[in-house]
């Protein structure tokens, strides 16, 4: 059977959000089903406190929400595999290492074809490297430019040809030897704004501020450029920005993930392809599990080096890419980048991001602008409508974030 958009096969559904007993892949739906619940007499209208009643920040009083509606079982982001369940207080013996060859080994037996997400970041090159030190044949480097703004700016020229240059010299006996290629930085091609209309009404993904919010999100592929065409083998898409989100709860260092720490992968390979987060499936369960644990203690000996107590804050901004200490935990669980540039947060939120961005501002696209109009027009007529406004960010235009079930890792 053939998909239009690899994101709309169904097998490739790993995650979902559960809201009053229901579950849902749209975070619109989830909070408007758990809207429609409550109500002056309902029992959730006393369960869920006002904001206008509150003293914090919106921020902090949607993130204690959310904690709040995991814990009572009324919603919450739900991470589907067997992985979720049980203790995770007991750390997996062997090393990292162990367990990320143990994914190539399964991953190596059972497809005839890998295709890597790449972006020379930590996750992808850490991923890729493994494949590389098991000398796994026929595996493929993709990633894209859209072609309704990034193609046209000289900051993602700049990045195209840094990251060639450094991936052709390290991976030259590879593609040469095992059959691998690259697809690097060429164009796909996101919705046209009639689609991206009519996925709106759909309520098609996940996340509404990376797959709406962003015009030209990952999730919407338009399906006019595919890059690879399955000829009857076997195929993965694999991608890797899930590693684990720490935070602080009850003397705990703990995991738990937001529904929107993950962006819908990127899609224009071949609709058929079976989707694989790396980190965090059930193929070795023992890898994520791993990775909280390296992470969690590398956190300990910070705070303990500096002599400073650790908070749910100090924790949790220990997770973002600005944070001082970002390179060195994903050093304690065993990630490198390509090259220093990509190591670093200057494709997430340094000045090359300002770049990019101010670049994409300045190029005049119809769709784009048509999109933002479409965008906007949505919230204020219809999700407005339909979510309680407590569940909401109103000047951003945004839900509030959906947590997952929390697993404790070790004391803090």
């Amino acid at each position: 059977m053939t998909f239009e958009n690899l994101n709309k096969n169904t097998r490739n559904r790993h995650t979902s959000i559960v809201a009053d007993g229901k579950r849902f892949h749209s975070d619109i739906e989830a909070l408007a089903h758990l809207s429609g619940k409550i109500g002056p007499m309902s029992e959730l209208q006393n369960r869920i406190p006002r904001y206008d009643n509150h003293p914090k920040t919106l921020g902090e009083y949607h993130k204690g929400l959310g904690e709040y509606l995991s814990k009572k079982g009324v919603l919450w982001f739900d991470i589907h595999g067997q992985f979720m369940q049980g203790d995770w207080t007991q750390e997996p013996e062997q090393d990292v290492s162990f367990y990320v060859d143990r994914m190539c080994e399964v991953i190596d037996n059972t497809y005839d074809e890998v295709l890597i997400s790449y972006s020379g970041g930590t996750d992808s090159n850490t991923i890729t490297d493994a494949f590389l030190r098991r000398g796994t044949r026929n595996v493929k480097l993709v990633n894209f430019v859209n072609t309704s703004l990034q193609v046209h700016v000289e900051a993602r020229k700049w990045l195209a040809k840094h990251t060639n240059d450094a991936l052709k010299h390290k991976y030259e006996s590879a593609i040469r030897d095992l059959n691998w290629s690259v697809q690097i930085f060429e164009a796909w091609q996101p919705y046209s704004a009639k689609q991206y209309e009519d996925s709106l009404a759909n309520r098609e993904f996940m996340a509404w501020n990376n797959d709406y919010n962003n015009l030209h999100s990952w999730a919407q592929n338009s399906g006019e450029i595919t890059a690879t065409r399955n000829t009857g083998r076997r195929t993965c898409w694999i991608v890797g920005y899930e590693k684990p989100h720490l935070t602080i709860d009850n003397g705990w260092y703990c995991f738990r993930m937001g529904h929107d720490i993950m962006d819908t992968p990127l899609s224009p390979v071949d609709p058929n392809a079976e989707l694989i987060y790396f980190w965090m499936n059930d193929l070795e369960p023992n890898l994520i599990k791993k990775l909280a644990h390296c992470k969690a203690k590398e956190i300990r000996k910070i705070f303990a080096e500096n002599n400073t107590t650790p908070t749910k804050e100090n924790v949790e901004m220990m997770n973002r890419s600005q944070s001082a200490h970002y390179n060195r935990l994903n050093r304690a669980m065993g990630m490198s980048a390509l090259t220093d540039f990509l190591a670093s947060n200057e494709t997430k939120d340094g000045y090359w991001k300002q770049q990019d961005l101010e670049q994409q501002s300045r190029v005049l696209h119809k769709e784009t602008e048509t999109k933002k109009i479409l965008r906007d027009k949505y919230f204020d007529e219809v999700i407005k409508n339909e979510i309680n406004a407590n569940l909401l960010a109103m000047e951003l235009r945004r839900p509030m974030t959906i947590v997952s079930k929390i697993k404790k890792v070790i004391p803090a």
